[in-house]
């Protein structure tokens, strides 16, 4: 059962991949410059807007026949909830009146009619007589004038971009045909689609202008302000209903240029999308966001918005716009997402996966960058609360999802990269030779080293900033601030607090430094001798650098993640590693220690916890504890192998007491002479690190001794050999 199930997982895979990958790059054949209008470019933004959608099949069509959501020689199972005949605020459920009502806030009412036709001939005969795509509609259309008015869907006069009356104006204003399948029932499918012009979806019918209703209606077969359709290949394979919103709002947006980025969701998403519903630059740039729910914060003066709050993005149509450079279109957005709204939980028509990506709950970041000088939709892209990294690629693999390209990278997360990396969800440059470059991310390779599917722009439940995992978001953070090109931005914020899905921000204008320390990054445990040995990156931020600490959390279970982490340690920056001596690790056993570690700033704000890492931990060896918990263990006096021994110039010392009492440390060369003192004070008891600097010192043997008086009066006395090689 494991190996059907993995396989049908891969053939929806495949679904989705060829769904996405072959629909967005070509719907439109025009490139056109970005413009500051708001509102519908080509097509009006408000208004009602009639529609006719036409779902058509083959004369010949032998594709999975009876196919419960279109059978052949039958209507769609679900046509007649595709577009209400008639508007109302409380429409169909999963029609394209309801969606266009929620993502307008009801200024776009969008309505419509539903036929469902089959051609006259067959696709040998359109294939043997040169006839093709605007061949084919036009013959339905005209066949279809016999008996329909196309009065009803002539409402509007373009009369220029972004300016339109409602009155007729002689052309149609939009056919939306729904083309059941192509040719993947045919013998050479990929062929077939290029002669018959079907090889993805349109922003057009496709061939010339023609006219109906005894010649007073002109059908705009192009794509522009006096055009009139979108093709949509194919239902069966692919997701319609998301596939119209894509082609329909490119008559809104303008061309290509508008294209999303990857992984998150919009009208005009690209690869991995994950919800059918628009996002906050597109609802600006329609104008279906009012300035009381679009709040609009400029790069200056700065200034700290202190307690901002932020609901739900689509219940409430609420989110912030930061303001980078108008002049050149170029913002922050960001949106809470607490999937209450209906689009967020359900994909009424991806039925032929059922693998919508994942949208979790928490604060998004938008970032438009305006650059005309673009290849990719990477000028509007979601910033992943995961941050970047640096990513090398040391292998590939056959392309499971067809032939273009021949092989794929198989990626590799080499560590955070808060500066010059890259995120997850954008195109990702390597120097592999044989596949694309850059590429969104395919395969990853596992802990062993094995190429493993990881689509993850359909979600991977990391890109949410939210409590406890990424609230600061800043020039030092990762992610951080910056722009396309780098530089950073004066934009930034802090989550300060989370009830029932609304979230109290400080919102940052040039004074990022003001709020709490970024989460540390890169936390590793490895094991140095018999002792834990924890590092991290250090932080960027510049009240860490000067006077700031870290502080160093543990846990233990006999299991899985523990729930709470007690305070052990604080190392003052730059110092990013500690030695943990309170327990004894051999590489065995069943219980695991866990640690995290924390930023705090020179004002004692400290950042969230850093993510966690492990090593298993035998508590029957450990040296010294008491019975009930290992959290408790109280220190001997011990003077603890140096780390790291050998070396150069610098070495950790550690040592243990336990009574208050004076302690001397020094360190002597092999005659006896002493080289440095490096503790004379009373301490009280506990574990104390200290650092010992042979910058000065010739290569050599050296010896540490400790002395420690008890409040009793007893003396310990213990030394260690330590090796300096430089």
């Amino acid at each position: 059962m494991k190996k059907i199930s993995l396989a049908l997982v891969f053939v929806l895979l495949m679904d989705v991949y060829i769904l996405l990958a072959a629909d967005n790059p070509d719907c439109v054949d025009a490139t056109t410059a970005l413009t500051t209008h708001i509102g519908g470019r080509y097509k009006t933004a408000s208004g009602n807007l009639h529609i006719l959608i036409i779902f058509a099949q083959f004369l010949d069509d032998n594709y999975q026949p009876t196919n419960s959501y279109w059978p052949v020689d039958s209507d769609p199972a679900n046509m007649n909830n595709w577009v209400d005949q008639t508007w109302s605020s409380n429409p169909t459920q999963g029609s394209l009146t309801h969606y266009f009502n929620e993502m307008s806030g009801d200024r776009l009412k969008v309505t419509g009619e539903c036929i469902s036709v089959t051609t006259q001939h067959t696709r040998n005969y359109y294939i043997g007589n040169s006839l093709n795509r605007g061949d084919i509609h036009e013959e339905i259309l005209t066949d279809l004038d016999a008996t329909k008015d196309f009065a009803d869907f002539d409402n509007w006069d373009y009369v220029s971009e972004f300016n339109h009356n409602d009155v007729p104006d002689g052309i149609i204003d939009m056919i939306v045909f729904v083309w059941r399948n192509i040719a993947a029932d045919r013998s050479n499918p990929e062929q077939d689609k290029v002669d018959l012009n079907f090889t993805h979806s349109f922003g057009s019918i496709g061939g010339s202008d023609f006219t109906l209703d005894g010649g007073t209606r002109t059908v705009g077969t192009g794509f522009g302000g006096n055009e009139s359709g979108v093709t949509i290949n194919t239902y069966l394979q692919a997701d319609p209903f998301r596939n119209v919103i894509h082609e329909f709002s490119h008559y809104l947006f303008g061309n290509n240029d508008y294209h999303n980025g990857f992984g998150f969701w919009g009208m005009l998403s690209a690869w991995g999308v994950r919800s059918y519903v628009a996002n906050s630059w597109e609802r600006y740039k329609l104008g279906w966001m009012n300035n009381t729910a679009l709040y609009t914060i400029e790069n200056s003066p700065n200034q700290t918005l202190v307690d901002t709050t932020l609901g739900d993005y689509l219940d409430t149509g609420t989110a912030y716009r930061l303001v980078i450079d108008a002049a050149n279109d170029k913002y922050i957005f960001i949106e809470n997402h607490q999937k209450t709204n209906y689009w967020e939980n359900n994909t009424p028509f991806w039925h032929a996966t059922g693998l919508a990506g994942n949208i979790e709950k928490g604060i998004y970041v938008i970032r438009r960058d305006g650059s005309l000088s673009r290849t990719d939709p990477s000028w509007l892209q979601c910033v992943p609360a995961d941050g970047r990294h640096s990513w090398e690629v040391n292998q590939s693999v056959a392309n499971p999802w067809g032939s273009t390209p021949a092989y794929l990278a198989v990626f590799k997360n080499i560590g955070p990269n808060i500066v010059n990396g890259y995120h997850d969800l954008e195109k990702i440059p390597h120097s592999f030779a044989g596949v694309p470059n850059p590429d969104v991310i395919h395969f990853t390779e596992d802990a062993s080293g094995n190429p493993q599917i990881d689509v993850r722009h359909n979600g991977d439940g990391l890109d949410a900033f939210r409590m406890g995992y990424k609230q600061v978001f800043s020039p030092w953070s990762n992610p951080n601030n910056q722009r396309e090109n780098r530089s950073t931005t004066p934009f930034g914020f802090f989550i300060k607090s989370e009830s029932a899905g609304n979230y109290t921000l400080d919102i940052y204008v040039g004074t990022s430094v003001s709020g709490p320390p970024s989460k540390p990054q890169n936390l590793q445990v490895s094991q140095v001798g018999n002792s834990p040995y924890v590092s991290w990156n250090a932080n960027l931020e510049p009240d860490v650098i000067s006077g700031g600490k870290y502080n160093i959390y543990r846990a233990t279970t006999t299991g899985g993640e523990p729930t709470s982490f007690s305070l052990k340690a604080t190392v003052n920056h730059p110092t990013t590693n500690w030695t943990d001596l309170d327990l004894y690790i051999s590489g065995s056993g069943t219980n695991k220690v866990f640690y995290k570690v924390t930023a705090v700033d020179s004002t004692n704000k400290e950042s969230v916890k850093s993510n966690y890492d492990w090593l298993y931990w035998d508590r029957d060896l450990q040296k010294f504890h008491n019975t009930s918990t290992d959290e408790n263990m109280e220190p001997k006096y011990n003077l603890f192998s140096n780390y790291p021994n050998p070396f150069n110039p610098s070495t950790q010392v550690t040592f243990s007491i336990s009574q208050k009492g004076h302690v001397v440390l020094k360190v002597y060369d092999v005659l006896g002479k002493e080289v440095a003192e490096l503790v004379n004070e009373t301490m009280k008891e506990g574990f104390y690190n200290v650092t010992f600097d042979g910058s000065g010192l010739a290569s050599g043997m050296y010896i540490v001794n400790m002395q420690a008086q008890s409040k009793d009066g007893d003396v310990f006395n213990q030394s260690r050999k330590i090796l300096l090689m430089k």
